[in-house]
């Protein structure tokens, strides 16, 4: 139950109101009254004084005003009423932190247990991927599927969530518990986060790993690599990194902090498995040199020849033949894979236009004459013969297959390991709301009315007679 007012300005008013009426009252002439003698008169004011009595009219006149005042600032009265609900429960890495006592995870669950089981209709969603939605049913039915629930490394989707939702049990007003912003859409939220900090390895890879510091300070402290501890300063609310001389890494935060699932993290490759079709001395002497192993079907195909159809794995062609040369002049900057690939100024030869819909430039002479191309899930280049000897050969190799055969564990979303800061919740509608202004006014009339019937009237009555 909740009780707001339109206009809570009007309030301030009520007591200079009240005190303006009693002071009007208090200073109004008396009546007239005819008495046998002045003595007489004297000694029944002096009972007066020693026994008074509750001046009713002046009681009525000040309840009238602070009626009319109450309705005046437009004031309503919330009520809660069970009904259908949807409630999304976050299940992201940071609900899993400590700053909110027992954890912000813990406190959602007392959060969403409370409202399921008033409901009499309810779903309860967990993101995820794929989210997992139960009911609709009645709420209290739900809420061994919500003790099950935990958080996961992983980010979430609540936008998503929500939609799931939505989609099981229409028209219902839906509330979001989370330690992040609510989705477009949501009826109620209720924020879970803290103020906590927390250090966590936010990136690793070949020689180096990243660590976020999401506290209000320098963190200072140490990193366990491969068996060794480094010292690392990390600044508030921000990122450093390592650098250390190992390929494979298995790192650790050596400290005690808000959020553990982001303390240890770990690097290793595995070998790719290609399939190539055709003969490239080349090009399989640098597949070699990168440590993939031949095997089908493979997580890349290389093939000689021009593409007739679209690839359903991520397949590099290479042409047979080429007609004429050309220097490139730009290139599709976009593509992760051409990082450190450097073209523009050398000399390629002209492959054939590949015969299958969904090729696109991805390397161009002065002219516009198409060089190379580039498919979602392919690239289309000259013959191998031609690109050898660059420089840019081996490197565009390296980004091609290295990213699919490194293994990483441990790691969380930035924004995970940062930990969502506290926002204003958003209480869910109420149920009922009532405005209680008309009926404090039609009550002001009333009191108004009263004080007539009482006061006003026999004092008229009683001029009439006298003046007869």
């Amino acid at each position: 139950m909740q009780l707001a007012f339109a206009l809570p300005w009007a309030l301030v008013l009520i007591p200079p109101a009240l005190g303006l009426i009693w002071w009007w009252y208090r200073r109004r002439r008396p009546p007239e009254r005819r008495v046998a003698g002045l003595w007489l008169w004297q000694r029944a004011l002096r009972k007066g004084r020693a026994r008074r009595r509750l001046d009713l009219r002046l009681l009525l006149l000040l309840l009238a005003a602070l009626l009319g005042f109450l309705a005046l600032s437009g004031p309503s009265l919330s009520l809660e009423r069970p009904g259908p609900l949807i409630v999304v429960l976050d299940t992201a890495a940071s609900m899993a932190a400590t700053d909110l006592p027992p954890s912000r995870f813990q406190r959602a669950l007392e959060l969403a247990r409370a409202h399921l089981q008033k409901a009499p209709q309810a779903v309860l969603v967990l993101p995820g991927d794929p989210p997992q939605v139960f009911g609709p049913a009645p709420g209290s039915s739900l809420v061994p599927a919500l003790e099950q629930a935990a958080p996961r490394a992983q980010s979430t989707d609540l936008a998503q969530a929500l939609a799931q939702g939505q989609a099981r049990l229409p028209q219902a007003p839906s509330l979001v518990i989370s330690d992040k912003p609510p989705p477009p859409g949501s009826d109620g939220y209720l924020n879970v986060a803290g103020n906590g900090p927390n250090v966590g390895i936010s990136a690793i890879g070949p020689g180096f790993v990243a660590v976020a510091n999401a506290g209000p300070g320098l963190w200072r402290g140490e990193v366990w690599v491969n068996g060794r501890r480094y010292p690392l300063e990390v600044p508030a609310r921000g990122f450093a990194s390592l650098e250390v001389p190992q390929a494979t890494l298995e790192a650790r935060l050596l400290l005690q902090d808000s959020l553990g699932l982001d303390d240890e993290a770990r690097f290793t490759r595995r070998a790719v498995r290609v399939e190539v079709s055709g003969e490239a001395p080349a090009l399989e002497r640098v597949l070699r040199l990168l440590g993939t192993a031949r095997g089908s079907p493979g997580e890349m195909v290389f093939e000689l020849g021009t593409p007739r159809r679209e690839p359903s794995r991520f397949t590099v062609f290479f042409a047979r033949e080429a007609s004429g040369q050309a220097t490139v002049f730009d290139v599709e900057r976009t593509l992760p894979y051409l990082r450190g690939v450097e073209l523009v100024g050398y000399s390629l030869r002209i492959p054939p236009a590949p015969q299958a819909p969904g090729w696109r430039p991805l390397a161009q002479s002065e002219t516009g004459q198409a060089l190379a191309w580039y498919h979602p899930n392919g690239l289309y280049l000259p013959p191998v013969e031609s690109l050898q000897d660059l420089p840019a050969f081996p490197v565009l190799l390296y980004n091609l297959v290295a990213p699919r055969g490194e293994q990483r564990s441990g790691l969380l979303r930035a924004e995970e390991t940062l930990l969502p800061r506290p926002i204003p919740s958003q209480p869910l509608p109420p149920g009922l709301t009532l405005s209680l202004g008309p009926p404090l006014a039609l009550l002001a009339a009333l009191v108004l009315g009263l004080e007539l019937l009482l006061f006003q009237r026999p004092r008229r009555a009683a001029g009439l007679e006298l003046g007869t």
